[in-house]
């Protein structure tokens, strides 16, 4: 038992010597590289360099395999440039490879062409001409020239591929052009090489490593892109595509209250007030105070905008009244009724009283009261009028006068009933001979209105007794000798046929 018990403590212990054993091996830093062919089949015999970016002049060299590979074991952690070469074909370059004790897989691809070409690192003409134009692409820059800037910048890279500067300087002016995805992956390539170069010895010794600096300053753009889209959306007045950007802006950062703001006034120039009201509400609670006036403006252009709405209703329900189609001219009323606080809607009820009248609605009645109890002083007389015309359709004249006769009116209601006679005296004689009588039973002296009314009788031939009545009451009392002798005329003849 005791044997069986140590044989197993034995065994565990050299399986654990044996682990310990690999981990060396386990944290190797390796690199392997696959050589291929443009159509991607594995290439034997290429003579791969492992170049370290800290010591270029002391490369790693081996020849691939039957398989494509070539394997570098225990290099040196850091940045190195990998290149293959082939007679027969161009060389291959592959930057950078980043060890850091792993594995790290490295793909050559190696085209038809001269295996003496040199590379961009190895023509020093090549690298002066980037660095002399890479002066004319910032001032270009600097001058905000920046479709010339991009042009230069990509000279600059065609040169040196590896100009970490040239990289971050290109995206940001693809950036300021609205070029966001070629921004984005100009960017990541930025941080790539920055980062390969920011493992060689810094050439600023007494400050912060530059490379460094450019990679985090490319990481932060980066991470702006969204916003910095979306408020340029803004800035072009592409409103649906700034709806669209701040959406998804808002998902990652959902307490930030501008773009909260921001979103606001996208939907607000789109005239969706209603989001556009939520959304300043959203902003509001995030920083109080901030944005009260954006929503007092956001608010009085919906009511604006409702207010066109239901005008653009309420002129094409008059185009309907107008044509006789009363049903479709209420319905637009209705409708524009339904946008409109209440204090404003006297002009929809009038309207909507004279469709009711035209359907043989008596519900027309409260329509055109609900006017006038909400009409203004000076608009009172237009619902009025409108109110009485209805009670003439339906040849009620006494409550035509009710309506017309404002109790409230500075302007008395004789001098209006007067105003009334004359206006209607020739299409409406009735209403005129009503309002007539309604100025004579006010004021019982006033003969300019017996003599017009007895007038009016006579010509009709309706009314004799009444005629003769108010031309005699005239004859009695009219210093007006002319006019005297027309009402004695006009009685002879009344006498005559009525024998």
């Amino acid at each position: 038992m005791k044997i069986n018990y140590w044989k197993t403590i034995c065994l565990c212990l050299a399986g654990f010597a044996i682990f310990f054993l690999a981990l060396p091996a386990l944290a190797e830093t390796t690199l392997q590289v696959k050589c291929l062919d443009a159509s991607g089949a594995p290439i034997k015999d290429v003579k791969v360099f492992a170049i370290p970016m800290k010591n270029p002049q002391k490369p790693k060299d081996k020849k691939s395999d039957a398989q494509g590979v070539a394997e570098f074991a225990k290099l040196e952690d850091g940045a190195y440039r990998v290149v293959g070469r082939k007679e027969g074909l161009a060389p291959a370059l592959y930057e950078f490879a980043i060890l850091k004790g792993t594995a790290v897989p490295v793909t050559l691809k190696l085209q038809a062409g001269s295996p003496e070409a040199k590379l961009y690192f190895e023509d020093d003409l090549g690298m002066k001409k980037a660095e002399a134009t890479m002066g004319q692409a910032l001032e270009a820059y600097k001058a905000q020239k920046m479709a010339d800037a991009e042009k230069l910048f990509t000279e600059v890279l065609s040169l040196n591929p590896s100009s970490a500067e040239s990289l971050y300087y290109l995206s940001v002016t693809k950036l300021q052009l609205g070029k966001y995805e070629e921004a984005a992956a100009g960017l990541d390539r930025t941080v790539e090489v920055a980062s390969a170069m920011a493992t060689l010895p810094s050439p600023n010794p007494s400050g912060p490593n530059p490379y460094e600096q450019i990679s985090q300053s490319a990481q932060n753009v980066k991470k702006k892109i969204p916003s910095i889209r979306a408020e340029s959306a803004l800035r072009a007045k592409n409103y649906e595509q700034a709806v669209k950007d701040f959406s998804e802006l808002l998902k990652s950062e959902p307490n930030n209250p501008d773009f909260h703001a921001n979103m606001a006034i996208a939907q607000y120039n789109l005239k969706n007030f209603d989001a556009a009201i939520a959304s300043i509400d959203n902003a509001i609670k995030l920083k109080p105070g901030q944005y009260d006036d954006m929503k007092k403006t956001i608010l009085a252009q919906k009511e604006r905008g409702l207010l066109e709405k239901a005008q653009a209703d309420l002129d094409e329900g008059t185009k309907l009244l107008q044509v006789g189609d009363a049903a479709a001219a209420l319905k637009r009323f209705e409708d524009a009724k339904a946008l409109v606080p209440v204090d404003k809607q006297w002009p929809i009820w009038r309207q909507i009283g004279r469709a009711q009248s035209k359907l043989n609605n008596p519900e027309a009645v409260t329509s055109f009261k609900k006017a006038l109890e909400l009409a203004p002083a000076d608009k009172q007389g237009e619902v009025r009028n409108a109110f009485a015309q209805y009670y003439l359709d339906q040849k009620k004249y006494d409550e035509a006068l009710d309506t017309i006769v404002d109790p409230k009116s500075s302007e008395s209601p004789e001098k209006v009933l007067l105003g009334l006679a004359k206006t209607t005296a020739s299409k409406e004689p009735k209403m005129a001979k009503a309002a007539l009588e309604r100025v004579v039973k006010i004021n019982p002296d006033n003969m300019d209105a017996a003599f017009d009314l007895g007038q009016s009788y006579y010509a009709d031939k309706d009314n004799d007794p009444r005629a003769k009545e108010l031309l005699t009451k005239f004859i009695e009392k009219s210093q007006d000798a002319d006019k005297v002798q027309r009402a004695k005329d006009m009685i002879v003849l009344i006498n005559r046929r009525n024998k």
